[in-house]
């Protein structure tokens, strides 16, 4: 896949460690992770820099050629923030769907154990008492933007603190993600 170039700091890389942006049917400016909607597009980095770069300046004028559009940054920062979210609830039902997906802590605990190849993942309200026996285990783990209650609704479960997924690929893009969430801050 060819390199894709941030508009605001000019670095380059794959397309996955950028959000790209469009000209909607409205004449509005639309968001998007990878490349799906039809249309010229801009690239930018998950960082706060680049955003306010990109919105201080005529760059995303130039980069789409187009003139006298506004840009809302409260707005485009939600709607890539909405994204990242969806697209982590998505690979997390797709763990699932993989059968790579453990719930529960017990579950999890086994796993680490076991030293099954992969990673455990855990609520953003765990309780500090279930991250502290967590971290015993196990030095490395990450924290979902998500709480316990999301979830379980994601899974048709009850509240859900701990995951392990042990597919190294999906751990890989969804440890992504959450790298550029926490870039782009959470508003």
């Amino acid at each position: 896949m060819p390199d894709r170039t941030c508009i605001a700091c000019r670095n380059k890389g794959n397309a996955d460690v950028f959000f790209r942006m469009v000209i909607g049917p409205a004449g509005d400016i639309v968001c998007e992770l990878g490349r799906k909607l039809p249309g010229r597009g801009a690239h930018c980095c998950f960082d706060m820099d680049c955003v306010s770069k990109l919105i201080s300046s005529n760059r995303l004028e130039i980069a789409l050629k187009r003139r006298n559009f506004r840009i809302d940054s409260d707005e485009l920062l939600q709607n890539v923030r909405m994204l990242l979210r969806r697209n982590l609830e998505g690979m997390l039902i797709a763990s699932k769907r993989k059968g790579v997906l453990t719930f529960g802590k017990e579950a999890v605990v086994k796993k680490l154990k076991l030293s099954i190849v992969g990673k455990p993942f855990v609520s953003k309200d765990i309780s500090l008492k279930s991250l502290m026996n967590l971290k015993r285990i196990s030095k490395e783990f990450y924290i979902l933007p998500f709480t316990m209650n999301e979830l379980g609704k994601f899974f048709d479960r009850k509240p859900i603190g701990v995951l392990f997924i042990d597919d190294v690929l999906l751990v890989n893009s969804i440890c992504l993600r959450l790298i550029q969430e926490r870039a782009i801050g959470d508003g």
